[in-house]
């Protein structure tokens, strides 16, 4: 076994780190740390937060030889071996390791060092010197107080620790398993059995689509809680999310957007134990986190994903159908408002994951797509064309992966999904594929949900207009205007982020990070009402660039029927879709 003795620094904001094991031959050995973390496809270079490090043999220091940034080797001598080492840890994020006077929080893959040779063997942790007050919270097995025991390497990075004192600890059961959320940071009052009675019919929702038996024996929502902040990271018993406290649910009636997001977060994260954590990728068996994994599937594992977080909202009842198409046309309309979309093929977005999508920057929407939403909008269509084709759905599918990995435990090498859901339905959709996957031509959407009995109609709407249900269509079809940019308005300016190709904004020559100070020589206080009048109206403005002030003739254009509105023509097809009648044919 090896252990490791973790003592925390909260005022430095450092882990302190022993691994201590036996050697028992003359032989050299090598000690690793991963670059990246499962699930967040980015090279992250966690040891760059190793602040020292050091090594004994039977209590005689030896000396360690640094042979890449995260790989030391170790001189050839048995005997028993310590490893200490430190870790800075200020990342407030889900997929690394934080730590101050208030809370402790670790992703094993940023902290715990490893030999390669002995991956498989048994990992122990023991966490010394915690305040008083803190308390742990994680899925991993506890064999004493602060000491837990993982039967690998593996399993040892996939179980997060949230440590700190005042937490909230929610508790319901779904299927005869128990289930905790774990409420972590300063947070408002709200409503704790809202939340618990909203992710149990979630839950229950992710139970009731897949066979039996679930991928884990307990699960926890490690929920921190914190001012402009989202994300989640999949883990098999658990989760960690980050969401703004805002989000928690009040004690009105109504539902707030910000409640919404954070039960989608819930859905996409736990759906995730089934897809990713148990159905996963050959080339993930096993993770190898030195260097980058390609696969062009993670359209499968994160769009497909995507598709359902909101769908078993749907399903379990925790918002309409009605809400369900508002966040269905807003998906919609943030790829079809995404210009590289036309550049980049679904397959691509996914292979170039690593150096592309997690690596946005300013030009990212003149030239990639994303795999999260465009793979939903492809699941999407891929589940009403088999329905409407078929006694079947995606839900077949799905629950044939799950049922093979329950029996053979292999994961899905290239091509495997398209053989499966062939071999599943009877159909022969390689059309459908190779035009989804490996072109960049629009999703057949439209035609799609009018099998569903939805209607979609793509209208000129300013970028404000988000996208959205509506009960009628609007008759008005004369189109809004568009600056062809995004920017943030400060109190005398207007920063700009992003500049769209054959938009406005680069029309008139300008780029991302200009400030712009005025419009037609007053003060740029309100760029949108200044700037965004009648298509074909020219306005001069005045910005700075690297310092220096320039001007420019900037003429307004016709915003793209880009926004999409969904409406209900059929309410009983609609409903079978929803609710997961497998059968579009039959009566819910």
């Amino acid at each position: 076994m090896l252990h490791y003795t973790v003592i925390p620094d909260t005022l430095a904001r450092q882990w302190h780190v022993t691994l201590s094991f036996e050697h028992g031959a003359d032989t050299p050995q090598t000690l690793k740390l991963a670059n990246w973390t499962p699930g967040s496809y980015m090279i992250r270079d966690f040891s760059r937060h190793i602040t020292a490090i050091a090594a004994t043999c039977n209590h005689n220091p030896v000396l360690l030889t640094q042979t890449a940034k995260n790989e030391w080797q170790i001189p050839a001598r048995s005997g028993n071996w310590q490893i200490s080492y430190s870790v800075y840890a200020n990342d407030l994020s889900v997929r690394a390791s934080l730590l101050d006077t208030q809370r402790g929080f670790i992703d094993g893959a940023c902290l715990f060092l490893y030999l390669p040779e002995r991956t498989e063997e048994s990992h122990s942790v023991q966490f010394q010197g915690l305040p008083a007050e803190w308390r742990i919270h994680t899925a991993m097995t506890s064999n004493g107080e602060h000491s837990f025991t993982a039967s690998d390497y593996a399993e040892l990075i996939d179980h997060p620790f949230e440590m700190g004192a005042n937490n909230d600890v929610l508790l319901f059961d779904v299927s005869g398993i128990e289930h905790r959320i774990v409420i972590s940071g300063h947070r408002p009052a709200y409503d704790p059995d809202r939340l618990i009675a909203d992710a149990r019919k979630i839950c229950e929702a992710a139970h009731n689509l897949f066979p039996q038996p679930a991928p884990f024996d307990e699960y926890v929502f490690l929920l921190h809680v914190g001012e402009h902040i989202y994300g989640g990271l999949e883990h098999r018993s658990s989760t960690a999310l980050h969401i703004d406290r805002r989000a928690l649910p009040s004690r009105r009636a109504d539902q707030s957007p910000a409640y919404t997001e954070l039960l989608g977060l819930i859905s996409h994260e736990y759906f995730h134990s089934w897809h990713v954590k148990s159905i996963k990728p050959a080339a993930f068996i096993p993770y190898r986190l030195d260097h980058e994994t390609y696969t062009e599937q993670l359209w499968i594992f994160e769009g497909i994903t995507s598709y359902y977080d909101d769908l078993l909202l749907a399903r379990s009842g925790v918002i309409s159908p009605e809400h369900y198409l508002k966040l269905l046309a807003q998906t919609i309309t943030r790829v079809w408002r995404t210009p590289g979309r036309k550049r980049q093929t679904l397959a691509q977005s996914a292979f170039c994951a690593w150096h592309k999508y997690y690596k946005q920057d300013e030009n990212s929407p003149n030239a990639i797509t994303s795999y999260y939403q465009q793979g939903a909008l492809t699941a999407l269509c891929l589940d009403l064309l088999i329905r409407a084709r078929s006694p079947y759905s995606l839900d077949h599918v799905m629950q044939h992966l799950y049922q093979n990995w329950l029996d053979n435990g292999k994961g899905l090498a290239d091509g495997d999904f398209e053989a499966c859901v062939q071999e599943v339905t009877g159909l022969d959709l390689r059309e459908f594929f190779a035009t989804a996957l490996h072109s960049t031509d629009d999703l057949p959407v439209a035609a799609c949900l009018q099998q569903a009995g939805v209607e979609m109609r793509l209208y000129p709407l300013a970028r404000q207009h988000a996208g959205a249900w509506v009960a009628e269509f609007p008759n008005n079809d004369e189109p809004d205007t568009d600056l062809g940019c995004r920017f943030r308005q400060e109190a005398q300016h207007a920063l700009l982020s992003h500049v769209f190709n054959g938009g406005a904004a680069e029309s008139a020559g300008l780029k991302p990070d200009d400030r712009i100070i005025a419009v037609d020589g007053f003060a740029c206080t309100d760029f949108t009402a200044q700037a965004q009048t009648e298509a074909g109206e020219q306005h001069i403005v005045h910005f700075f660039r690297h310092g220096v002030l320039h001007q420019t003739e900037l003429t307004v254009q016709n915003a793209a029927p880009e926004t999409a509105l969904l409406k209900i023509n059929d309410a009983q097809a609609l409903q079978t879709w929803l609710s997961g009648t497998n059968d579009p044919r039959e009566n819910p």
